[in-house]
């Protein structure tokens, strides 16, 4: 079945006007925790058209968000929800294999290769189901993009997340060596960075940008014929971008809480759970050593290797 939209509210007259606000569900369990944070957030909702890009074929997930939009359709400029009808994937495996058409990740790239081209407006925001995030994450970001016209996009800070709360993390935000559209190293940046700083490439959790820089993060990037990694679909269609003259920025002040699942509970991972990691290609093997601890000379062991636990919610 070919998607649709489940719910439109969008004039034509007004589709280039304000700002979009993307947020992609892939997810049922996310919804009311999303939808909570949301309205919490410091938003000029008249000036924005609400997209939400329901990337599943699951029907529960298609009536939970069409109850909240529902319940919000005069709160914004516009609100719609899509829903892609796609199947779901169990593997994650999804480069430097023959993997990609049964991973999670094509799921993925097939949503960004639509969701983005529903964006009119020049300046779209993007938050995705597992994250939460400041009350404060949408102006602050778009403060900072006004100040850099070279920036394609600024990203608040993410971790990266596990089943178990005392695992350490690494950031969304890196350093990295590229060849080409082929990563051979990347290098996350430590958690106690402070400020504004210009990064190689991000995730694409939670973000300000301009559309026309943002969409050429797409030219001459195949992910199946460049064999991505499965950690690094995001980071090298970002690192695109700056391939084509933009340029990337992390606010270290924008924190947000990344959300895991688990048939128990739910985890939240953020910066007391981060650390610094590099991962990088072994090209003789056409494999990657992934989240490699950079360790201090004097540092002393951590009895759960973090700050302290995540924060847990039972299920």
């Amino acid at each position: 079945m070919k998607g649709k939209y489940v719910i439109s509210t969008l004039k034509k007259a007004d589709r280039e006007k304000g700002i979009t606000l993307v947020c992609c569900f892939s997810r049922l369990i996310f919804v009311p925790f999303f939808f909570r944070a949301l309205d919490k957030m410091d938003l000029p909702r008249k000036n924005i058209h609400l997209l939400v890009y329901d990337n599943t074929a699951d029907e529960p997930l298609a009536f939970a968000l069409s109850t909240e939009l529902n319940a919000r359709l005069t709160d914004y400029l516009s609100v719609r929800l899509y829903k892609s009808y796609l199947k779901g994937h169990g593997n994650i495996l999804g480069s430097g294999n023959e993997q990609f058409g049964q991973s999670k990740l094509h799921n993925i790239w097939s949503m960004w290769r639509r969701v983005y081209h529903m964006v009119h407006t020049p300046l779209f925001f993007q938050l995705e189901d597992d994250t939460i995030a400041p009350p404060d994450a949408y102006k602050q970001l778009f403060r900072t993009l006004y100040k850099q016209p070279k920036a394609a996009m600024v990203t608040g800070i993410s971790t990266g997340r596990s089943t178990m709360p005392w695992i350490p993390v690494g950031l969304g935000v890196h350093k990295m060596k590229m060849k080409g559209l082929f990563c051979l190293e990347r290098h996350s940046f430590h958690p106690n960075t402070k400020g504004i700083i210009e990064v190689d490439g991000c995730g694409v959790y939670c973000f300000a940008a301009r559309t026309k820089p943002f969409l050429t993060g797409f030219d001459g990037y195949d992910p199946i014929k460049l064999q991505v990694p499965f950690f690094g679909l995001d980071n090298i269609f970002t690192y695109n971008m700056k391939r084509h003259g933009y340029k990337l920025f992390a606010d270290f002040d924008v924190w947000v809480s990344h959300l895991q699942a688990t048939p128990a509970r739910i985890i939240a991972f953020g910066k007391d759970q981060a650390i610094e990691l590099l991962s990088f290609w072994l090209p003789k093997a056409n494999s990657y050593v992934q989240g490699i601890e950079i360790k201090q000379k004097i540092q002393r062991a951590r009895r759960y290797r973090v700050k302290k636990h995540a924060p847990t919610w039972e299920i």
